[in-house]
C-alpha cells in the first residue's frame, strides 16, 4: 500500500548545470505528474479568479543601490528591483562558517556602498566586494567567559546604519563595528541569545531576544532606550522575524515566537495593540508550532504578516483592526510589489494575491524532489521580485524564476549545496548564500 502511494509521486527534473550562460536560461520545466507534500496542510488555496482574469500590472523596476537589513529596509517593503533580464555568475566567495553538526548559518547577507556584509555561523563578520568578492576585513565577535557555555549559533544577523555595522550574536551580545574597519565601536550586553538579525533606523535599533524581550537601543553608543516583553513559547523554530519599523508611524511591529503580534510606539515603547496569528485548526505537529518567523511588512498604513500556524493577515496599523485573513502557514516573508502579495507557503504553494482582499490571483507548487527521501527536511525561501520575475531557492539546491504575471516556471538550475536564505539584491547584483557559506554574486 505504502508503495503504491509513492509511485503515484511522478516528478521528472531536467538539472541544468551552472555553466558560461545565463543564470535562467529558456529550456522549459518538465515536470510530470502531480506533485503530493506528504505534510501538506489541508487548506483550499484554489484561484478566486479564472485563469486570466486578472492582469496582473507591476511598477517597473528599480535599482536599489542596499540592502541594509534582514528584509531589505527597517519596512521589510522593497517592490519590484531591478536585476537584469539574465543573470551570470561574476564571483563566488566563502564568508566564513557555514552548516555543521554544531553551528547554523542563519542570518542574511547585507548590502551597502557596494559591500556585502554578513555574519557567519561562528560569529565571524565579513566586508566583501560587491564588484568582484575582494576581501576587505573581517572581526571575530568573542563572548566573554561566562557567555562561552550557550552556542550553536554564534552569529544571528547584521544591518547597516550611517556607515556602522549592526551585528547581533547568539550568546547574547549587541556590536556596532566601523564600517571601514571592523573595529568594535561599542557592545550591548542583553544576557539572552539572540536568533534574530537587528532592525535599524532613525538613530535606533531594535532587538529581539529568545526570550521574547523587544529592546531598543540608541544607534550613536548603545544606550537602553527601552525594552518589553511578552510570554516565551519554549518550542519555536530556528531564528525568527527581525522587527519592522516605520519612521514616518513611528510604530514597530514585532513577530514573536508565540505567535504574538505586537505594534509599539517605537519612540516611548508604549504597547499600541497586540494581534495573535494562530489558526484554530490542527493539522501537523510542524504546523502548530505558533513562531512567527517571517518578518512582518509594513506598507503605507497596513502590516502584512503571516505565521507559521496558518495565518496570513492584513491589518491596519493605527487601530490594529484586520482588514483581511487567509488560512495559510509560511516561515518566508510576504513579498509586496504595488497592489500585490507574493507569498510562498509551508507547502511549498507560491501565491499571488491582491493585497487589497487577499484574493488569490494564482498558485504554482514548487517542485522540491521526486521521492520522499529528496523532500525529507526540504526548506524553500523566498521569494524574491526584480525584473519581472520571482526568485525561489531551496535548501536541497534549486534556484527558481517564476513569472509574477502568471505563475509559470520560467526555468530553473541545480547547485551542488542547497540555499536556507532569502536572495538579496542590489546594484543589480543577486547574491544567494548556500548552506556552506558561500556568497554566489550575479549580475
Amino acid at each position: 500500500m505504502l508503495n503504491n502511494f509513492y509511485n503515484k509521486i511522478l516528478l521528472g527534473l531536467i538539472i541544468i548545470a551552472i555553466s558560461g550562460c545565463g543564470l535562467f536560461g529558456k529550456e522549459p520545466l518538465d515536470i510530470k505528474g502531480k506533485r503530493i507534500s506528504v505534510l501538506k496542510e489541508t487548506v483550499n488555496l484554489t484561484p478566486d479568479y479564472e485563469p486570466g482574469e486578472v492582469k496582473i500590472k507591476l511598477p517597473a523596476p528599480y535599482t536599489n543601490t542596499k540592502w541594509s537589513q534582514n528584509g531589505g529596509n527597517s519596512q521589510h517593503l522593497m517592490g519590484h528591483l531591478e536585476s537584469g533580464s539574465s543573470l551570470d555568475e561574476r564571483w563566488d566567495a566563502s564568508l566564513g562558517e557555514g552548516n555543521s553538526k554544531r553551528n547554523f548559518l542563519i542570518a542574511t547577507p547585507i548590502v551597502a556602498y557596494n559591500v556585502v556584509f554578513a555574519i557567519d555561523a561562528d560569529g565571524i563578520v565579513t566586508a566583501t566586494r560587491l564588484k568582484d568578492g575582494k576581501r576587505i576585513w573581517k572581526k571575530r565577535l568573542k563572548p566573554t567567559i561566562k557567555e562561552d557555555g550557550y552556542v550553536s549559533i554564534k552569529g544571528a544577523g547584521v544591518a547597516e546604519y550611517n556607515k556602522k555595522i549592526y551585528a547581533t550574536t547568539g550568546f547574547g551580545a549587541v556590536f556596532a563595528l566601523d564600517m571601514k574597519t571592523g573595529k568594535q565601536l561599542w557592545r550591548y550586553d542583553t544576557q539572552t541569545p539572540i536568533r534574530i538579525a537587528p532592525t535599524v533606523n532613525a538613530n535606533r535599533v531594535f532587538i529581539q531576544t529568545m526570550e521574547n524581550v523587544l529592546i531598543s537601543l540608541d544607534a550613536t553608543d548603545g544606550k537602553l532606550l527601552w525594552k518589553d516583553k511578552t510570554d516565551f513559547e519554549a518550542t519555536t523554530l530556528m531564528g525568527g522575524a527581525s522587527p519592522a519599523y516605520s519612521v514616518d508611524m513611528d510604530v514597530v511591529i514585532a513577530a514573536y515566537s508565540n505567535g504574538e503580534l505586537q505594534a509599539y510606539k517605537a519612540s516611548t515603547g508604549t504597547p499600541l495593540w497586540v494581534d495573535l496569528l494562530v489558526s484554530k485548526k490542527r493539522t501537523n505537529s510542524l504546523a502548530n508550532i505558533t513562531a512567527i518567523k517571517a518578518n512582518p511588512v509594513i506598507d503605507d498604513d497596513k502590516v502584512f504578516a503571516i505565521g507559521n500556524n496558518s495565518i496570513l493577515a492584513a491589518i491596519d496599523l493605527r487601530t490594529g483592526n484586520r482588514i483581511w485573513e487567509k488560512e495559510i502557514g509560511s516561515k518566508n516573508q510576504p513579498w509586496i510589489a504595488g497592489e500585490y502579495l507574493f507569498i510562498l507557503t509551508n507547502d511549498f504553494d507560491l501565491l499571488a494575491l491582491d493585497k487589497n482582499n487577499g484574493k488569490i490571483i494564482w498558485n504554482t507548487n514548487i517542485p522540491y524532489g521526486n521521492d520522499i527521501n529528496n523532500k525529507s527536511g526540504v526548506f524553500a525561501t523566498g521569494p524574491t521580485l526584480s525584473s519581472n520575475k520571482l526568485l525561489v531557492t531551496t535548501s536541497n539546491g534549486y534556484i527558481f524564476s517564476i513569472s509574477p504575471y502568471t505563475g509559470e516556471i520560467l526555468s530553473y538550475i541545480s547547485i551542488s549545496d542547497g540555499v536556507d536564505l532569502p536572495t538579496i539584491i542590489a546594484n543589480q547584483t543577486a547574491i544567494f548564500t548556500t548552506n556552506d557559506a558561500d556568497i554566489l554574486a550575479y549580475k
